[in-house]
């Protein structure tokens, strides 16, 4: 009898460790999965996914944000990313926060401590530092590609190539080549309007076409400048 009670208690204490084990895994990965990553800040129009996001709308890991105008993402933490004309995947994945930018002007501000990985066409883009993080990411629907770093550093990885450079202040990254987007015209006439410009020239080009700037408006800008 002794034996038998013994024996039921045995197995009740297998199964209970079997019941954690299976089930704590999935309600790590739900609780991280439901944790917010911050709130959309906006006077226009934002969407979240299919659905129109009014000013306070939480954002979540894995949601996409897209803007016609100006809109501000405060992340929790106090990081800040303000999307103009843009579209933009947020995620976690450990202590590292995502950024997938798909087109459009990003001008962001990671407070430091922020781990951060930035994908945008061919590039990914990976803060090096343990300082803040601030400038701009332009990427625009014909593949051009520009960062401009005022404070820190990102690692830029050419995924295409694998040679790797480095954003920074008075070092910007960019790919001016025109790709195949739906204004191949425009962009391969912008590209020859381009050639011979400095590099910042091209960069200020390409975050004015990536922000709603008129091709034209952006090259003269940029070949007045100083």
């Amino acid at each position: 009898m002794v034996r038998r009670f013994i024996a039921v208690k045995a197995l009740a204490a297998v199964i209970s460790l079997l019941m954690v084990v299976v089930t704590a895994p999935f309600s790590l990965a739900e609780t991280v999965a439901a944790a917010p990553l911050g709130a959309v800040v906006t006077a226009g129009s934002v969407t979240v996914g299919d659905a129109a996001a009014p000013t306070g709308t939480t954002i979540f890991a894995g949601d996409r944000v897209a803007s016609d105008g100006p809109a501000l993402i405060a992340l929790n933490g106090g990081s800040r990313i303000e999307m103009t004309k843009a579209a933009a995947t947020f995620s976690r994945q450990g202590g590292t926060l995502t950024v997938q930018a798909n087109q459009g002007l990003l001008r962001f501000n990671f407070v430091k401590g922020e781990n951060v990985r930035i994908k945008a066409g061919k590039y990914t883009f990976t803060s090096t530092n343990d300082s803040a993080h601030v400038g701009e990411l332009g990427l625009t629907r014909d593949g051009e590609i520009a960062m401009n770093v005022t404070e820190g550093s990102f690692a830029a990885l050419d995924t295409s190539t694998g040679t790797t450079s480095e954003a920074s202040l008075g070092n910007p990254v960019v790919a001016a080549n025109p790709g195949d987007g739906s204004q191949k015209g425009a962009a391969t006439a912008g590209a020859g309007a381009k050639a011979g410009l400095s590099t910042a020239a091209k960069v200020a080009i390409i975050l004015g076409i990536a922000g709603g700037a008129g091709l034209g408006i952006g090259i003269y800008m940029a070949t007045k400048s100083p």
